[in-house]
C-alpha cells in the first residue's frame, strides 16, 4: 500500500508537520486492516491467549482517550504559561530508548495496564467510530501544540503517573503505540486460518 501523499506545510513547526504526517499514514494503515471485515473476522482470535484484532483497537481507542486526556492538560498548561519555542527539539536518552521499545515489529511485550485493557469483543462500527473520534483529536492536538516548547513541557502517562516526559516525545511515544498494535492487528490478519 503506498504512503499517503506527503504535502509539506511550511507554516508549521517541522516537527509537528512529520507528527501530522504520522497520523495521516496511521489512518491509512488502520484503513486498510478494517476494510471490508466482518464483525466475527474482527474478533476472531489465534488462541493462546493472544488478542484478536477488534481487542488490538480496542485497547487503542481506550489507551488513546485516556493518553488525549494527558495531551490535551498538557497544552492548555504549556500554552497558559507561555512555554513557546520552534525548535528544533532534542529528547533524551530515556524518552528514546523507550520510543524505540514501543517501534513494531514487537520484541519487547508489556502487560496492558488494567485502565486499558480491552473488550472481549467489538463490533467493526464501535472499533471504527472511537478510532475515528480519538484521531480526529489527536490532529487537532497536535496542530494545537504549534509553536509550544515541545521538550519543556511534560505530560504525565496515563498507563503510571510516575512516568513523566516531554510534551513533543509524549505525541511521538502515541504513534509509536498505534503503529505497535496496528502491526500485532496485521498480525493476526495474516494467520493462515483467519476467517474468510
Amino acid at each position: 500500500m503506498p504512503l499517503p501523499r506527503r504535502e509539506y506545510d511550511r507554516t508549521i513547526n517541522a516537527e509537528i508537520e512529520r507528527l501530522v504526517y504520522q497520523v495521516k499514514v496511521i489512518r491509512q494503515e488502520a484503513d486498510g486492516l478494517l476494510w471490508g471485515l466482518s464483525d466475527d473476522q474482527l474478533n476472531w482470535s489465534p488462541g493462546g491467549g493472544r488478542w484478536s484484532m477488534a481487542q488490538c483497537f480496542d485497547h487503542l481507542n481506550v489507551s488513546n482517550q485516556l493518553f488525549i486526556k494527558e495531551l490535551e492538560k498538557a497544552v492548555r498548561d504549556g500554552r497558559a504559561a507561555g512555554r513557546l519555542s520552534q525548535g528544533p527539539f532534542a529528547y533524551g536518552f530515556l524518552s528514546r530508548w523507550f520510543y524505540r521499545k514501543m517501534q513494531p515489529p514487537v520484541k519487547s511485550r508489556f502487560r496492558a495496564p488494567k485502565n486499558m485493557e480491552p473488550a472481549p469483543r467489538r463490533t467493526v462500527a464501535e472499533i471504527t467510530a472511537q478510532w475515528e473520534a480519538t484521531h480526529n483529536r489527536l490532529d487537532d492536538l497536535i496542530n494545537d501544540a504549534n509553536g509550544l516548547d515541545l521538550v519543556a513541557i511534560k505530560v504525565t502517562s496515563p498507563a503510571a503517573s510516575y512516568i513523566r516526559y516531554s510534551l513533543g516525545m509524549g505525541f511521538w511515544i502515541q504513534t509509536a503505540h498505534d503503529r505497535r498494535h496496528l502491526w500485532q492487528a496485521r498480525q493476526v490478519r495474516n494467520q493462515a486460518d483467519f476467517p474468510a
